[in-house]
This record gives structure tokens, C-alpha cells and sequence, in this order.
């Protein structure tokens, strides 16, 4: 790996990182959420991103 090139992998873990952390991002800000209904809408934003997570996580590469 010259370069700096990540490999196919590498990129798939660093999208998997990124996903992850956009997730628990929505959910740290429902925790705050003063209302129950702006809570309820970010935990259901953050599930296409822990779902993509673990899409990108469980990708077979071979």
C-alpha cells in the first residue's frame, strides 16, 4: 500500500465508523430532547445509519 491508498476494507471500516458515529450522534441528541416527540423522530433517524453501519460491517469482500 504506496501512498496512502487505503484498501477496499479500509474504506468499508472507515463508512462503518462514519455511519456509527452519525447514529449515536441523533441519539445523544435525544437523550437531551426535552420533548418526547422530537426524541421519538431523532431515534428514528439514527436507525438508517446504524443499519447502514452494519451493512458496511458485514460486507464480504471475497
Amino acid at each position: 500500500m504506496a501512498g496512502g491508498e487505503l484498501t477496499a476494507g479500509e474504506v468499508l471500516d472507515e463508512a462503518a465508523d462514519s455511519a456509527v458515529l452519525t447514529g449515536l450522534l441523533a441519539l445523544q441528541e435525544a437523550r437531551i430532547a426535552s420533548n418526547p416527540c422530537t426524541a421519538a423522530e431523532l431515534c428514528l433517524s439514527a436507525v438508517p445509519h446504524i443499519a447502514l453501519a452494519v451493512t458496511l460491517a458485514s460486507a464480504d469482500l471475497d
